[in-house]
């Protein structure tokens, strides 16, 4: 028995290499999780995990078996892959010497869709040979890395129920099993990003200032990194730590928030007074409808945010008016929340979509709750993850107008929002002010409150 799996794990070495590689580290993933925790826990954790993880291999094993490898090289989750893909296999074969097609070589080089990412899979597959499926593998260790860390994190901080239900929640929504088995950067950055949320908690913990330095500058290479991978990353990373230090610190301190609440006010209408920074703040604005009215401009469902005098030549957006505005800014944030309209539906993949735009709503709904119940348990955990999502929000909100781009960017604020929706959601169940009276009531309460243990 143990002769014939080696043999089979070494047929399937020797077929794809980054497939071995790619188990293993979701196996050393696993372990790391699960450190420390026993009993009914740890069964629980196990059987989740292991059940994620085995059908997103079946799913990409699903696609290679489908797939008449004599007509096409390889399939895809998506287009947008298939790109991906192609760009890192001639910017592998470039990088080996390998002749390439002129107009392969014009489109590796391409500044469309440029970015840090594609160099990343060349130099896997420079490494372990082309691999157009085992590059998906990579996509699921990062994301399940990143779903893991930020598992602990919360675990140990806000309680081991809202971990749990967060836990599930990443691993089982349907949008992020596509995008976590698919050949995009969401994975990577998702796993930069919640990287950076756990340093910068150790980054406050810690006490020796060699670490805090160590740490502060691992923040900021990966915040580096981010801005390769996609524009804006590091701002929406780094901006996200910052005002999640300074909430916490803020909340910690009752009478400068007070002071706070009077002084910053005061000071931006001081500020926004200025003809240069009012300039600047009107041409950001711009620059963000701009974004939207490209969004709208673009194949596909689309929802408009902006008057309708503005989509038919982009440039009078130049000449929005203050009421307009303020008009653009209240659209784009409600629409952010309820895009796509279950009475708009379009198509039937926006139809299969409703069941977890449902469940959006929910945690839309519960996030309130949830941070302000966060913050007794641990002010700055919550603050970090509340930062996040304000943060990644604005920055989609006010830029998006593709019904398909802004459900995949979403994503960018989805993964912390869950965290926080399940605190507002286990304290809620568990609250006899918001439970019915009764035994079936009484013996959830209890249950849940077992297994949430003693919160910090």
């Amino acid at each position: 028995m143990v002769l014939a799996a080696g043999a089979a794990i070494g047929v399937v070495y020797a077929l794809s290499p980054l497939t071995i590689l790619c188990v293993l580290a979701m196996l050393v993933i696993v372990r790391l999780a699960v450190r420390g925790i026993e009993g009914d826990e740890r069964r629980w954790i196990l059987l989740i995990v292991v059940a994620a993880v085995v059908a997103r291999l079946a799913a990409i094993a699903a696609l290679f078996a489908v797939t008449n490898h004599a007509q096409m090289p390889f399939r895809s989750f998506f287009g947008d892959e298939a790109y991906f893909i192609r760009r890192s296999v001639w910017l592998r074969n470039v990088s080996l010497g390998i002749p390439i097609h002129g107009a392969d070589l014009i489109y590796a080089f391409d500044e469309y869709s440029a970015s840090s990412y594609l160099y990343i899979l060349a130099l896997v597959q420079v490494l372990v040979g082309p691999a157009p499926y085992g590059l998906h593998l990579l996509a699921v260790v990062s994301y399940l890395g990143a779903t893991l860390l930020l598992f602990r994190l919360v675990r140990s901080t806000l309680g081991r129920m809202p971990a749990l239900v967060g836990l599930v929640l990443l691993l089982c929504l349907p949008s992020w099993f596509v995008w976590s088995i698919s050949v995009l950067k969401e994975s990577l950055f998702f796993l930069m990003t919640a990287s950076c949320v756990g340093l910068a908690v150790a980054l406050v913990r810690t006490g020796r200032w060699w670490r805090r330095a160590a740490i502060a500058v691992l923040i900021v290479a990966i915040a580096a990194g981010l801005e390769t991978v996609r524009a804006g990353g590091a701002v929406l990373s780094l901006g996200s730590i910052l005002l999640g230090y300074a909430v916490a610190w803020f909340v910690s301190h009752p009478r400068w928030l007070l002071i706070g609440c009077i002084v910053v006010p005061v000071a931006a209408g001081a500020a926004l007074s200025r003809p240069a920074l009012q300039y600047r703040t009107v041409k950001g604005l711009w620059s963000a409808a701009e974004q939207h009215w490209g969004h709208v401009a673009t194949p596909g469902y689309v929802y408009t945010t902006l008057d309708a005098r503005f989509y038919p030549d982009r440039y009078v957006i130049e000449d929005m008016h203050a009421d307009e505005m303020m008009r653009y800014l209240v659209r784009s944030f409600e629409r952010y929340v309820t895009v796509p309209l279950p009475w708009d539906v379009q198509s039937r993949s926006a139809l299969a979509f409703l069941p977890e735009h449902m469940l959006w709503f929910t945690l839309v709904l519960f996030a309130p709750f949830g941070a302000l119940f966060a913050c007794r348990r641990d002010l700055l955990v919550a603050a970090l993850l509340s930062a996040h999502v304000a943060v990644a929000s604005v920055t989609v909100a006010l830029t998006s107008g593709n019904v398909g781009t802004l459900v995949r960017h979403r994503g960018l604020a989805l993964p912390y929002l869950v965290w926080l929706s399940a605190v507002g959601i286990c304290e809620l169940v568990t609250s006899r002010a918001f439970a019915p009276a009764g035994p079936l009531s009484d013996d959830l309460s209890h249950g849940l409150s077992h297994l949430e243990g003693t919160c910090p």
